[in-house]
């Protein structure tokens, strides 16, 4: 529903735009005529080539609110990136029309005969020109419309030429008719480049291409997400103004199939809520053996020798959590944390739970421990696995040969 707004929007806009582009160059046209002046003659011509941009906007905006059909599955948003190449590809072409009328005029310059006349319509169309760009980049950014903030840019062009049409005619007024042919020349110059570099944009969203920088920032989306321990073969493109991305994330094999899609459903949430105009995401789950590992185990007292310490009975009433870093099988760290929650009179055991997963522990080794602990540490991916063994050596040693004793939904 909100595509269908947002792309309602920019219609609107491009309907707006072709309305006061149309009056303007109107306008200029008929003063150009009456006035004998070439330039605002040329500039009418301009502005009536620029009812063209909006057009096809409005068209390519139209086409992209259609739904998907057997012919279309990803929908038809690449229309507004179609339209956008169309609009890109006008304002080359008249940055090159633009640049061979400068030319020219500078080995045939001109005067006019009524200037006043001609400086009113320009001052008229500077103002309106430049609210139409403003208006246009703002709504093409609120939309993330390439299409429309080309128009956006096409209208700044616009008002820069009319700038350089109105020093024409006041320097033609005051005999420095040279001037108008040198500043129409660089103007032309930076609208050709500015056609070129929009043409590039829109060509290379029509090839897929991949902009790293967003792609990078969905990267470090997924990996925040708990339970994801890695994401391979990401990929994302533009359609228009919405993009549409897929990847694979890799998490623990020992998760079920109900948590392993939990964790999927928390990636696509992450990732809409940071990245915005986000289309379809779709993902793969590839369950691994992970490499690295942090596992918790409740104990009595923080003994001198801690691999000796014996483990608490009771989950939520142990003073103290004994937590052992393991890579590829073999213990890398060790060290010991008092239990915050200890003291607690109400949800001891939820408590320490999150005390838990807030050190970023896969497993917890236990004698026992209370329906509500192991929910709040299942729903977090953590793994509980129970022992019958007495000290923290034991425990890790027996997980570490067989993990076939975690308790899974």
């Amino acid at each position: 529903m909100n595509k269908v707004i947002d792309l309602k929007k920019g219609e609107r806009v491009a309907v707006v735009s072709a309305i006061l582009t149309f009056a303007i160059a109107l306008l200029k046209g008929v003063v150009g005529y009456i006035s004998g002046s070439i330039a605002l003659m040329a500039d009418a011509l301009h502005s009536f080539s620029d009812v063209l941009g909006p057009i096809a906007v409005y068209i390519g905006l139209k086409f992209a609110q259609k739904d998907p059909n057997e012919r279309f599955p990803y929908g038809y948003y690449r229309a507004e990136t179609l339209a956008s190449l169309a609009v890109s590809f006008l304002i080359f072409v008249t940055g090159i029309e633009t640049l061979r009328e400068s030319i020219e005029r500078i080995t045939n310059p001109t005067t006019i005969s009524h200037p006043f006349a001609a400086v009113l319509a320009l001052l008229i169309s500077l103002a309106v020109v430049y609210y139409l760009y403003k208006y246009k980049e703002k709504v093409g950014r609120e939309i993330h419309s390439q299409a429309l903030m080309g128009e956006g840019q096409h209208s700044l062009v616009d008002f820069y030429t009319s700038i350089a049409a109105l020093i024409a005619i006041i320097s033609s007024y005051f005999g420095f008719t040279i001037i108008e042919p040198i500043v129409g020349a660089i103007i032309s110059i930076a609208v050709i480049l500015l056609g070129i570099n929009l043409m590039k944009t829109d060509i290379l969203m029509l090839m897929d291409f991949c902009d790293e920088e967003v792609v990078e920032e969905i990267r470090k989306t997924v990996l925040d997400v708990k339970g994801v321990e890695g994401v391979h073969n990401l990929k994302a493109r533009k359609a228009g103004p919405f993009m549409f991305c897929e990847m694979h994330i890799e998490v623990d094999e020992n998760l079920s199939f109900k948590e392993a899609h939990r964790i999927s459903d928390d990636v696509v949430d992450k990732i809409r809520e940071n990245i915005k105009n986000i289309d379809s995401i779709t993902i793969h789950i590839d369950p691994i053996k992970m490499k690295k590992i942090r596992i918790a185990v409740p104990i009595e007292s923080a003994d001198k020798d801690r691999f000796k310490s014996k483990i608490n009975k009771k989950f939520a009433f142990s003073p103290y959590f004994m937590f052992v870093d393991v890579s590829d099988g073999k213990i890398t760290n060790s060290f010991i944390k008092e239990n915050p929650a200890k003291n607690l009179e109400k949800k001891k055991g939820i408590e320490t739970a999150n005390f838990l997963i807030d050190n970023d522990v896969d497993v917890v080794i236990v004698k026992d421990i209370g329906m509500g602990s192991y929910n709040a540490l299942r729903n977090k991916y953590a793994r509980v696995v129970k022992t019958e063994e007495n000290t923290v050596e034991e425990a890790i040693n027996e997980f570490l040969e067989c993990s076939k004793n975690n308790i899974d939904d």
